[in-house]
């Protein structure tokens, strides 16, 4: 990286096409936008959405394509502040959640650039699995290295979505709400073998291609980015007791969610640093729990950049605080250091 740069990460807005969330994320973007990302001096400003921008999860590509025109015409002010943003030079990326993974589509993709950026739709950039800065950072939304919520072949998105695609398995068991427990139970059970199904297949040549493309897009060696696809692997038999635990726990009010850095991300970054592509911050987010903490046997500091919408997890200011907006900020200098952190955005009173 040799020239300056800044760079602003946030997550988890989930708009919707309705306005409903007493949090109100999207009412409150436009002015984040307007005071901290329009305000800033300097060369080259980049806006990461760090997943679940959108509410997009279960749709076909029309489907998608007609919802994601819904939501921003429902929330017009972000909508704008977004094509203003675009239209002086600030790069936005969407990385895909696991609710909004359609993003990842290339007609649902080129619409977002064109909705945003009619005259320069390079503007924007959809990024189906994680964003990759070389030396500087690594941000993807985390659903990978969640067991329920996993989707071994995150890559076959980019071609047509989730077509031909079986569900995660917390998908599965929210994919019939009306249906009885036993019903739920057998959908998630069916779901847990296709994705260990699909865990063998993203060893095969057939996906390997997508990998090799990929590397070539994010700038990193095929092994590491083959080794990273497979760092968090589906398997039913830890993924099942596991949940089950956390799911009694919850029905007895308490949690064994850690407000330490997932093990998962030391594993990323020092994978990355092991092949000589380290970076200083790994980013994340899906938890909506905001923490900055270091990573063990890394020298990667890691941010979770929490959460917009009103459910907030985690011990952070934003728990007690509703006009607390957690995000991430790094900076960048010509000689490529980097400085930042977990930051928290308060709006001006009655704005």
């Amino acid at each position: 990286m040799s020239r300056a740069a800044r760079w602003w990460l946030l997550s988890d807005l989930h708009l919707d096409a309705s306005d409903d969330d007493p949090r109100r994320p999207g009412r409150e973007l436009p002015g984040f936008l307007q005071r901290e990302v329009l305000a800033a001096p300097g060369p080259e400003r980049h806006l990461v959405f760090v997943g679940d921008t959108f509410e997009l999860t279960g749709f076909s590509e029309d489907q998608s394509l007609a919802r994601l025109k819904s939501i921003l015409d429902q929330h017009v002010d972000t909508f704008r502040t977004l094509q203003e943003c675009a239209a002086l030079g600030v790069q936005l990326h969407f990385v895909c959640g696991n609710h909004d993974v359609e993003l990842a589509r290339p007609s649902v993709a080129a619409s977002l650039a064109e909705l945003l950026s009619p005259v320069e739709p390079g503007r924007v950039r959809v990024h189906p699995w994680f964003l990759h800065v070389p030396g500087v950072l690594v941000a993807e939304h985390g659903h990978q290295h969640h067991a329920l919520h996993r989707i071994p072949e995150l890559l076959r998105t980019a071609v047509n979505g989730t077509d031909g695609l079986d569900l995660p398995p917390l998908a599965a068991w929210h994919a019939q709400p009306s249906g009885s427990r036993l019903s739920r139970a057998g959908a998630v059970a069916r779901a847990c073998l296709a994705s260990e199904r699909a865990e063998r297949r993203v060893r095969s040549d057939a996906y390997d291609v997508l990998l090799q493309s990929e590397s070539r897009r994010l700038a990193l060696d095929e092994d590491v980015v083959r080794e990273l696809a497979r760092l968090s692997r589906f398997r039913t038999v830890s993924a099942v007791p596991r949940t089950a635990t956390r799911m009694v726990l919850a029905a007895a009010g308490r949690s064994i969610a850690s407000e330490q850095a997932p093990a998962a991300a030391g594993r990323f970054a020092r994978t990355l640093e092991a092949s000589r592509s380290g970076v200083a911050w790994y980013i994340s987010a899906h938890t909506h729990r905001a923490l900055e903490s270091p990573l063990e046997d890394c020298s990667t500091r890691y941010i979770n950049t929490g959460t917009w919408c009103s459910d907030v997890r985690g011990r952070g200011p934003d728990q007690s605080d509703r006009r607390a907006f957690p995000y991430a900020m790094v900076d960048v200098t010509p000689a490529g250091e980097t400085s930042g952190g977990l930051r928290y955005w308060h709006p001006t009173p009655g704005s």
